[in-house]
């Protein structure tokens, strides 16, 4: 104890020679409480200089970064970060939350005191720190619901569809984002309005939905012209106003009308309709796919002089949400979405290229194909890479990228496709996986695992971009020829034109001429 305490002492200028022999025991002891107290208050400054290498290395940093212009700024402030994420190490977790969240406010409390310790004289104004979340601002919520003859279906009787368009209106009624909900149907027109929907109006509203309220409420109710409803709610969209479109999205081009040049010219037009909002728009889209019991006809698009075939089963529709970035950003945080009854098969959001998002990632130590160095992981390079020698996986390499999509718009299972990214190197296999292990600490605050493998070993730097485009289940749900609609029960669970439809919309959010990143990755990879 006398031995760290001369330690300690000589590191706050206090002399070892309170230990003399000569001295007094009751001195001494006076002593060595004044000592035990200068050591509590002086250890956890020193601690800040006696972590591991990797702690060590983020101090080291933080000290770097002040000399030239004594702040922090941005570019600096996130590298700190990087190194809080990339690291296991104990030292790290007093910035971190339960779920491996970093907090920002702790990053600046700990400099403050680092600095201050190591007498540098930085505020928390020379600190640069990310702003908060833009307060959330209310806009008026209008939703269209598409009355045409081939809605009937969804409205007979009591219906799955019923129910959850009334649990959607109710959460949006009741949400921290909504001014006004304003409900429309629609089909060639706009044949109903009713402004500032009251709970009671809302109830009123579902209570009604029956054909013959579709019939009453007027329209042209024998053709869906989508394009032609889709903008027309395209036009009510601005900063004040987001749009809800509820539909079967099933074209109906009319009788003796090429069905596939119908198809053609549709998907151009709203690709067109939709390139011209985003270029004026800071425009975003979700659309989610769900599905009820159907009790009606259903109008096959390839049949002459079809008047409708009757069908009892299950069937899909379609929610479409139209509004700012931030107002879907909004919508989604209010998990109004997701708290929908009965819940839904598919979700798919599309935003503009200026809305990248640049997600937090890390290269995982273990586990690995072959060989390579750990000691610059935390720069995002890999250090003497070589190939696997083992029987297993010889003359392969690879490795494991953990990720976090958890602030990005996008649904999760977006990111699982590996058809939705697009490699440097196209000699990488991928493969992605959700983590469900929350028990290892080195993968909290993450939602994705990326494993790469190849045998193509090379020094490179390799990109790793997630692409926006149209996602598969769009085709799959997508029927052509609905011609033999009753036999097939394939058909029943498909939408006629849909992936015209989703293309069209999908090529102006992501041109093909374009590279259409939502985000990127690199990796600096040296032999």
């Amino acid at each position: 104890m006398k031995l760290k305490l001369n330690y300690y002492y000589k590191k706050a200028g206090i002399h070892s020679n309170i230990f003399e022999k000569d001295k007094q025991n009751q001195k001494t002891k006076n002593y060595t409480k004044v000592g035990e107290k200068i050591l509590f208050i002086i250890m956890p400054i020193l601690f800040l200089t006696s972590c591991t290498s990797e702690f060590q290395s983020f101090n080291e940093e933080a000290i770097n970064f002040t000399k030239t212009d004594n702040r922090i700024d941005q570019k600096e402030f996130e590298t700190l970060l990087e190194i809080i994420s990339d690291s296991d190490e104990k030292g790290f977790t007093q910035f971190k939350d339960d779920k491996g969240n970093i907090n920002n406010s702790n990053v600046v409390s700990y400099l403050l005191k680092y600095y201050s310790a190591k007498n540098l004289n930085l505020t928390e104004s020379d600190i640069w720190q990310p702003e908060s979340k833009e307060q959330q601002k209310e806009f008026n919520i209008n939703v269209y619901l598409e009355n045409s003859a081939s809605m009937d279906g969804y409205v007979t009787g009591v219906t799955e569809f019923e129910t959850a368009i009334y649990n959607l209106l109710g959460d949006f009624k009741i949400s921290q984002v909504c001014d006004s909900l304003n409900l429309n149907y629609i089909n060639n027109s706009i044949p109903f309005t009713k402004k500032n929907a009251l709970p009671a109006d809302i109830q009123d509203f579902i209570e009604k939905l029956e054909p013959s309220t579709f019939r009453q409420k007027g329209g042209d109710r024998s053709v869906s012209d989508l394009k032609n409803i889709i903008n027309t709610v395209l036009k009510t969209v601005n900063d004040q106003n987001a749009a809800v479109l509820i539909s079967d999205f099933v074209f109906s081009p009319g009788k003796k009308v090429d069905a596939t040049n119908y198809l053609n010219n549709q998907g151009v037009g709203i690709k067109i309709d939709f390139a011209e909002k985003i270029n004026e728009f800071d425009l975003s889209a979700v659309i989610i796919q769900l599905e009820s019991n159907f009790d009606g006809k259903y109008y096959r698009e390839k049949m002459d002089n079809d008047k409708g075939v009757d069908f009892k089963g299950k069937r899909p529709y379609y929610i479409w949400i139209f509004g700012s970035n931030q107002q879907i950003s909004e919508i989604l945080d209010e998990k109004i979405l997701d708290n929908i009854k009965g819940g839904y098969l598919n979700r798919l959001v599309l935003q503009s290229e200026m809305e990248q998002s640049q997600p937090n990632y890390k290269i995982l130590s273990s586990p690995k194909i072959g060989d390579f160095s750990r000691t610059e992981l935390n720069k995002k390079i890999i250090a003497d890479a070589s190939l696997s020698k083992n029987n297993q996986n010889k003359g392969f390499f690879g490795f494991n990228l953990a990720v976090d999509f958890s602030s990005s718009i996008q649904d999760p299972s977006y990111f699982l496709e590996t058809t939705n990214y697009v490699l440097s190197n196209p000699n990488y296999q991928l493969e992605v996986h959700s983590i469900t292990n929350n028990n290892d600490a080195s993968l909290l605050g993450f939602t994705h695992i990326l494993k790469l493998k190849t045998s193509d070993l090379r020094s490179e730097t390799l990109k790793i971009q997630v692409v926006g485009q149209t996602p598969s289940w769009v085709y799959s749900s997508s029927s052509i020829d609905d011609s033999d609609f009753l036999n097939e029960t394939s058909e029943q669970q498909k939408t006629f034109g849909l992936q015209y439809l989703i293309e069209g919309v999908s090529d102006a959010f992501y041109p093909k001429s374009s590279s259409n990143a939502i985000t990127t990755f690199t990796i600096k990879i040296k032999k």
